[in-house]
C-alpha cells in the first residue's frame, strides 16, 4: 500500500474512532417567519435558550413576507413556516404546506394604527380611507377587512395597500400617504410613547373567532422526516413554557429582539403571555375553523367554504401535562 493511502486510511480510521457511539448531527431545518413580533420571535429566543438544538436540530430562521414564504416552500427552500391563519386559504390552490400546531389565537397581537393629528378618531371614520398592510391575503390585510364586515360595509369599502414589512408600514402612514396602518402591539406602543401613532382598534378585541398564527410544516418535510417536525413543536412548547416562568428574561430579550423600550417590553409581555393568546397545545379548535372559512370567503381569498380541519394535523403536537 502506498504511503499517503495507508495515512488517509489511518487518519480516517482514527476519525472513526474519535466519534462517539451513537452520535447524531443535528437535523437542519429552514424555518420562515412572516414577522418579527412578540409570537414569532419565540423562534429566535428558542435558539438562544437552545431547546430546538436540544431536540436534535439545527434551526435556521428567515423572515419573509407572507407570499415570498409560500414561493419558498414550493421551491423546496422553506421547510418549516411560522405564519398566519389565512395561509390555509392558499393550501387548497395547491399551496404544499400543512398546519401542524395551532400558535396563537386571537390576534391581541395585531392593532390598527393612526396618525395622532386627530384625522381619524374612530373606526366610523375609515370609510373610504387607506390603510397599509402587507399584502393582499395576508393576515394584516384580512384584519381590515373585518372592521369593514362588522359595520355592514363591503369589504372594499375600507382600501388597502400593500406596502410591505412594519416599518414600511409604519414610514408609509406618516408621511401621510395611508390614513392607518397595521402593525404589531410592541411597534405600536413604542410610536404611541413617542407621540408618533395613535392606537385605534386592538384586533383582539374585535375579533375572537379566528386562528391568528399557526406552525406550518412544508409536506416533504412530513414526508421525508416527521421526526423533525414533531421536534420542533417540542422545542417551540418548550420555549413557551421557559418564557411563561422567565418573565424578566423573556422581556429583556423582547427589548432586544423588537427594538422596543423595557417598559414596552413588559407590557406585551403582560397583554399576551397570561391571557391565553398563545396556545398551550397546539390543537386546533374546529369551530374556529368552521368561521374562518367563511372569512376567506368575504375577503374572495377562496369561492367557496371548505373544511379546512383537512389542512391541518395535531399528530406532531407533543404530549403536554
Amino acid at each position: 500500500m502506498p504511503r499517503a493511502t495507508w495515512i488517509l486510511c489511518a487518519c480516517l480510521a482514527m476519525a472513526g474512532a474519535a466519534a462517539p457511539s451513537g452520535a447524531r448531527a443535528a437535523t437542519k431545518l429552514a424555518v420562515a417567519k412572516v414577522a418579527n413580533d412578540f409570537a414569532l420571535m419565540m423562534v429566535d429566543y428558542g435558539n438562544k435558550l437552545g431547546t430546538f438544538q436540544k431536540n436534535g436540530l439545527d434551526v435556521e430562521v428567515t423572515q419573509i413576507t407572507q407570499a415570498k414564504m409560500i414561493q419558498a416552500v414550493v421551491a423546496g427552500s422553506i421547510d418549516m413556516a411560522l405564519g398566519s391563519g389565512t395561509v390555509l386559504a392558499f393550501i387548497p390552490k395547491g399551496a404544499p404546506l400543512t398546519g401542524v400546531a395551532a400558535l396563537s389565537g386571537p390576534p391581541s397581537i395585531l392593532v390598527l394604527v393612526v396618525r395622532p393629528d386627530g384625522s381619524v378618531t374612530a373606526t366610523a371614520q375609515l370609510r373610504g380611507r387607506i390603510v397599509a398592510v402587507t399584502n393582499q391575503g395576508s393576515l394584516t390585510d384580512w384584519a381590515v377587512s373585518q372592521i369593514a364586515l362588522r359595520k355592514n360595509w363591503a369589504v372594499s369599502e375600507i382600501k388597502r395597500v400593500s406596502v410591505g414589512d412594519t416599518m414600511a408600514r409604519v414610514a408609509t402612514l406618516r408621511t401621510g400617504a395611508v390614513d392607518g396602518a397595521v402593525i404589531d402591539l410592541a411597534t405600536a406602543l413604542e410610536l404611541e410613547e413617542r407621540g408618533q401613532a395613535k392606537i385605534l382598534v386592538n384586533f383582539g378585541d374585535l375579533i375572537s373567532g379566528f386562528q391568528n398564527q399557526i406552525i406550518y410544516a412544508s409536506d416533504k418535510l412530513i414526508h421525508s422526516d416527521p421526526d423533525a417536525v414533531r421536534g420542533f413543536n417540542r422545542g417551540w412548547f418548550e420555549t413557551l413554557d421557559y418564557a411563561r416562568s422567565h418573565r424578566s428574561e423573556t422581556v429583556a430579550f423582547a427589548e432586544q429582539e423588537l427594538g422596543v423600550r423595557p417598559d414596552v417590553a413588559g407590557r406585551v409581555y403582560d397583554k399576551l403571555m397570561p391571557d391565553g393568546f398563545f396556545s398551550r397545545d397546539g390543537k386546533f379548535d374546529p369551530q374556529t375553523l368552521k368561521a374562518m372559512t367563511k372569512s376567506f370567503v368575504d375577503m374572495a381569498l377562496i369561492d367557496h367554504e371548505v373544511d379546512l380541519s383537512q389542512y391541518v394535523t395535531e399528530n406532531f403536537l407533543p404530549k403536554r401535562p
